[in-house]
């Protein structure tokens, strides 16, 4: 009698948490009630079905026995567990020791004054953050095309010197070689003493010299020369940055240097900006941070982006880099149009853009968040007035 109360106040109390039309109320929800302690009294059928456990082995078990370290929610809490009615992501375990991500809620149950138990609702999110990822993904792509398309432009325009210049030293291999035939045929005549014969070759090979204009000839051929290997070191010098860019294969945090990382994103990027921006660097003498290097250069690359962006003719990108107690931070900052607070207050939401369709599909920001807040434990912070342009800090800690 009294475990059926307490599933009975349990049910009142998790229509309490909300509207009861709510989805995450549904019967399709999970819902999980425990005594004071926090050991479970009873859990529906949903529950059940999600966590792998029949709802008579959750009976007695403690709550913790879903929980994992580092989560937003102690499950062995019981004050956290009292007051958590706001929806909090965490990860439940099943029996099988597999993670599922959830939004959950909780809330004591009280007797007048006296906890009495605690009621859990849950909803499994799942789809939603396989979905969130193939978006993400999505965003990733979309980048790297936009990558491959300025990479493409920079290596064109070297490329397209180098193979006219060869096609010209062709040529001028060419007339050197009928150069060369003839001073051939002038040295077999003389060698013959036939002086006639080799006064009539001299008079053809200073024709052809002036033909094909010698000096002119040999001093383009150094030009050409050195215009070629300039484009071939341009090229080097993209493919050594992209490289930079992606570290390719380093799937654990590595000292990197932010400098290195935001010169070789210039780099790649500076198709985006060259025409309408000026970018002014000031970067310090900054120590090397742990972090994923290819995340934190993909973040540099949205930021850069969308500061050209922000610049409808011509403008200036400010970039400085400085160390402050034990963070290192990276500013951006553009001339460009400036957000208003209302929009302030959203750049950082999944799919939220101020962008005209098919221009961005509003996941850089909040990738970028994700990748500096959650994944680096750093900070993403935003400075804007409208008309006047927009800063960017991230702010990474020197000991992550």
């Amino acid at each position: 009698m009294e475990e059926n109360a307490l599933h009975n106040t349990g049910q009142r109390a998790a229509k309490a948490h909300g509207d009861v039309d709510n989805p995450l109320y549904s019967t399709l929800s999970i819902l999980i009630v425990t005594d004071a302690r926090g050991v479970i009294q009873s859990a529906n059928t949903a529950a059940s079905d999600l966590l792998g456990y029949t709802q008579e082995e959750m009976r007695g078990q403690p709550l913790s026995i879903l929980g994992t370290a580092n989560q937003p929610l102690n499950l062995q809490s019981l004050e956290e567990l009292v007051r958590a009615a706001s929806h909090r992501e965490v990860s439940l375990q099943t029996q099988s020791g597999a993670l599922v991500p959830v939004l959950l809620s909780s809330s004591g149950i009280y007797d007048g004054a006296k906890l009495t138990g605690i009621v859990c609702v849950a909803l499994d999110i799942s789809r939603n953050k396989m979905l969130e990822s193939q978006l993400v993904q999505s965003e990733k792509m979309a980048s790297i095309g936009q990558l491959a398309a300025g990479v493409a432009h920079e290596i064109n325009n070297p490329m397209g010197f180098i193979y006219s210049n060869l096609g010209t030293l062709s040529g001028y291999i060419e007339d050197l070689s009928q150069l060369l035939r003839k001073y051939e045929t002038l040295e077999k005549s003389v060698q013959k003493g036939k002086l006639d014969m080799a006064s009539s070759n001299l008079s053809a090979l200073t024709a052809e010299k002036e033909r094909i204009d010698l000096a002119y000839l040999m001093e383009d051929i150094g030009d050409l020369i050195t215009e070629s290997l300039d484009g071939a070191n341009r090229v080097r010098k993209i493919v050594l940055n992209l490289k930079e860019f992606s570290h390719v294969g380093r799937a654990e945090k590595m000292p990197s240097d932010l400098n290195s990382g935001l010169e070789s994103t210039l780099n790649i990027v500076s198709n985006e900006l060259k025409y309408k921006t000026t970018i002014e660097k000031e970067l310090g003498d900054i120590p090397l941070v742990p972090c994923f290097m290819q995340e934190i250069n993909q973040v540099f690359m949205n930021l850069l982006v969308n500061a050209g962006q922000a610049i409808t003719d011509q403008g200036t990108i400010h970039i400085r880099t400085y160390r402050e107690e034990d963070w290192i931070c990276v500013r951006v900052t553009d001339s460009g149009k400036g957000m208003s607070p209302e929009v302030q207050k959203r750049i950082f939401e999944p799919f939220f853009t101020t962008k005209r369709v098919g221009e961005g599909t509003g996941l850089g920001l909040s990738m970028a968040y994700q990748i500096i807040v959650e994944k680096h434990g750093g900070q993403l912070l935003v400075e804007s007035t409208e008309g006047q342009g927009t800063t960017f800090t991230v702010r990474l800690p020197l000991h992550g």
